[in-house]
């Protein structure tokens, strides 16, 4: 056979060549190619016309370029370089990973001539390889424990997470039963596992128990699945385990929580159902007894009895009959009922009978006799929203450790809700207590407003129709005018309950004579009082001296006192009133014989609207008013005031306290008179308004007609008009001297008719001095009155003296009069 390959094997080796999905290329000694077959085209994208007669090491990357020559050395040397794995670069710059073998290729004569180089893509095995060892250090560095067996359930891999999780190291376990960790009471989980990987199907998030190295079990959510080989048959299994005692711990407490949320939310419900406080409290009694699965519940409320100390009622009971009770002693503040009847705590005990606190307090060392059997002990505080303890919750059960932490959060959402319930019941019966005493004190109102305006309207007409004469129509006028007083009175009460409920009564306060101020009141009230035939009696302590205060309002004080003593107590009665000097205090005490005080009234006795006769058979008139603000008058003067009684037919005493001042003021001349509130002089004359020209404006006809009568006595010249408006159109034509204008009109009132006036371009309109004369008497209606332009406000009803006197005072200060 001849030495050189015939020209049919030079084609087959070509063919070969050219087929290969090798890159093979051939050089010489130089590196200068040679050869360059198609895949060597696809692997370097240079065709071989681009690459033929080029050096080799176009593709060899610039920091590689050592490896061509360190390759040359070789091929001179006569040796092969195998399997060299490195880079080379495409034409387009990028880097390909090869696998690369050089053998040397020789001459006839068996010189070395060249090389022939074949080059292997080996992308996808270093993307294998890097993927492969992602791979491992993922399951190294996994939380989840990551293991592999065989088909018989041999561990055959054990990662670190495995080795914390189960406590095996991967030498320890490694080569036997994955059923080392699995409990003896799941066992036959993995005979179905095995079943389902040999059948090709995955187990995904199968929760179970697993055994530690320690003996301990955790909760684990497992996936497995199976491994198969080249073939497609299933050699084994994968399986990650991942530790879920916090989720399912979690997952428990999120269920229980919700549990608890949906039983408050139905008791919640329960206690909405009714605003009656022991409906209320019995409902939540035997809901919460339900809930903590107490034998038994109680709800103790706390009841302060002043005469016997703090004392602790049954209010409801669940679980047992009342009669269990009905013969033990009110529970004590011992010092185990303590932390609930003071709000300092829950009270969660396992058993009662061991707590040190137990059976402590004398008589009883132990549980009472006929008590009911009490080991698990659980106690919570009912609070109001103030932070008042309202009362306890209070649960039992015969046998021990029976409440939990669990329990423990119901009772104390149940005691929330009993809390609001409660609160809410409370409040409604307190509206509907308000609203009863509104009702009634309009009802009282109505008939006080209506007795003297009985009168008045009866002897008005009497009068008018001229059916008096003499002496009976001086008692009638006589009639009129104390009916009139009356209701100013009522008015002024009422005035004066607005003031203190905004908080804006005044004082003026100054050194205060109090046996004077008592010494006028009684004056006041001595003809009402010798009237029933009641003696009245004043005794005064000469050490008495000044206070500071209020004379007027000090006067009102004991005026009402002393008035309500003698409207109280019957014919033949008797009235004592006494100023005394008791340490740093002066004490005005007011007592009277007459028909007492109630003692389940007397702690309302100061209270607004509360009267204790004020259905229609009432025996005695008032708006229920005037204790109301004797309190509050006094408690702004520094002092208080107390009332006191034996019962009722037994009398009553008023006390009122006030301090003394710490300086006594200087001796002055002439002795100071504080006012006197006492019965009006009869209406002798009116001041001189003779050539005064007065603007009456008001939409109440009797009003206007009362104005024009008054001050026309007076020798005024009065127009009245009933129109704000058509007064502002006529004022320059009738040029009055003095306006006097009402505040409450319709279309545009008082306000808004002043200021036009202040506003008017010519300055003789614009300076006429204003009085308001209104029905609106607050202290604010006279401010705004001052600051809108007017230069006095007059309340009604006014007195035509005080009426007159005011005009003429306006009149000076007219610029048409200077």
């Amino acid at each position: 056979m001849s030495n050189t390959l015939s020209d049919f094997a030079l084609r087959h080796l070509a063919k070969i060549v050219e087929s290969s999905d090798d890159a093979i290329v051939s050089k010489d000694l130089n590196g200068v190619i040679q050869s360059w077959n198609a895949a060597a085209e696809r692997m370097f994208g240079y065709t071989a016309e681009e690459a033929i007669g080029k050096s080799i090491r176009m593709i060899i990357p610039a920091d590689r370029q050592g490896e061509e020559d360190f390759i040359l050395v070789q091929l001179r040397a006569g040796r092969a370089v195998q399997g060299y794995e490195t880079v080379r670069q495409r034409k387009d710059g990028s880097l390909i990973p090869i696998s690369l073998t050089v053998s040397p290729l020789r001459d006839t004569n068996g010189a070395i001539i060249g090389a022939s180089k074949t080059a292997r893509d080996i992308s996808e095995r270093k993307q294998g390889d890097l993927a492969a060892r992602r791979l491992a250090a993922l399951i190294e560095s996994s939380d989840d424990a990551i293991v592999s067996k065989d088909l018989n359930g041999i561990v055959t891999s054990w990662n670190r997470a495995a080795e914390r999780m189960f406590g095996y190291a991967a030498s320890e376990i490694i080569g036997r039963s994955i059923r080392t960790i699995i409990p003896d009471d799941l066992q036959t989980e993995e005979d179905m596992v095995l079943g389902r990987i040999r059948a090709g199907v995955s187990v995904e998030h199968y929760e179970t128990r697993r055994r530690r190295r320690d003996g301990s079990e955790i909760l684990i959510s497992l996936t497995v699945s199976p491994i198969i080989d080249e073939t497609g048959t299933v050699v084994g299994a994968s399986k990650i385990a991942r530790d879920v005692t916090d989720r399912a711990r979690l997952r428990a407490l999120a269920a229980e929580q919700a549990m608890v949320s949906q039983k408050l939310s139905e008791v919640g419900s329960l206690v909405a159902s009714s605003l009656d406080r022991s409906t209320v409290v019995q409902k939540v009694t035997e809901a919460a007894t339900a809930l903590t699965g107490a034998e038994f519940g109680a709800f103790f409320s706390n009841v302060h009895d002043p005469r016997t100390g703090d004392a602790y009622r049954l209010h409801t009971l669940s679980g047992a009959p009342k009669e269990r009770f009905a013969r033990l002693p009110h529970p004590r503040v011992t010092a185990l009922l303590a932390p609930t009847f003071h709000g300092q705590g829950i009270v969660r005990l396992d058993d009662v009978t061991r707590d040190p606190r137990y059976g402590q307090n004398p008589p009883y060392h132990g549980m009472p006799e006929g008590h009911l059997p009490v080991r698990s002990y659980l106690a919570v505080p009912v609070t109001g929203a103030s932070g008042d303890v309202l009362g306890g919750l209070f649960f039992g059960h015969s046998r021990p450790g029976v409440f939990t932490a669990i329990h423990e959060q119901l009772a104390t959402g149940v005691a929330g809700w009993a809390s609001l319930a409660l609160e809410n019941a409370r409040l409604y019966t307190e509206a509907r207590e308000a609203d009863r005493l509104k009702d009634e004190f309009l009802a009282v109102l109505s008939h006080e407003l209506r007795t003297p305006l009985n009168a008045i309207v009866g002897y008005a007409r009497l009068l008018r129709g001229n059916m008096l004469s003499g002496e009976k129509a001086a008692r009638g006028l006589e009639t009129l005018e104390r009916n009139a007083a009356a209701l100013t009175q009522i008015v002024e009460d009422v005035l004066d309950v607005s003031r203190i409920i905004s908080g804006k009564i005044r004082l003026d306060v100054q050194p205060v004579e109090v046996p004077l101020v008592v010494h006028n009141a009684v004056a006041t009230v001595q003809p009402a009082a010798d009237a029933k035939a009641v003696r009245l009696q004043t005794i005064i302590d000469r050490r008495v001296g000044p206070v500071s205060g209020d004379p007027d309002r000090l006067q009102q004080v004991v005026w009402n006192l002393l008035a309500n003593a003698v409207k109280f107590t019957p014919k033949h009665g008797r009235v004592q009133v006494r100023v005394e000097r008791v340490n740093s205090h002066i004490d005005i005490v007011v007592s009277d014989t007459g028909v007492g005080i109630r003692p389940e009234f007397l702690p309302h006795v100061f209270e607004r609207f509360r009267q204790a006769d004020a259905g229609t058979t009432r025996r005695t008139g008032g708006l229920g008013l005037g204790l109301s603000i004797v309190r509050h008058i006094i408690e702004m003067h520094g002092g208080s005031v107390q009332a006191a009684s034996d019962g009722e037919g037994k009398g009553a005493t008023f006390r009122v306290r006030l301090p003394s001042m710490i300086v006594q003021p200087q001796d002055v001349r002439e002795p100071r008179e504080h006012p006197r509130t006492e019965k009006l002089a009869p209406l002798t004359g009116l001041g001189d308004l003779s050539g005064v020209r007065v603007l009456a404006v008001d939409d109440e006809e009797d009003a206007l007609g009362l104005l024009r009568v008054v001050l026309e006595t007076a020798g005024a010249e009065v127009v009245t008009m009933a129109s704000p408006s058509e007064a502002l159109t006529r004022v320059g034509s009738i040029a009055p001297d003095v306006l006097v204008v009402d505040l409450g009109m319709p279309e545009m009132d008082g306000f808004g008719f002043i200021s036009e006036i202040r506003r008017a371009d010519d300055a003789s309109i614009r300076d006429i001095p204003a009085a308001a004369l209104t029905a609106f008497a607050r202290s604010d209606d006279r401010t705004r009155a001052l600051k809108s332009g007017f230069e006095m406000h007059l309340s009604k009803p006014v007195d035509p003296g005080e009426l007159v006197a005011s005009v003429a005072t306006l009149v000076r200060r007219s610029p048409k009069r200077r």
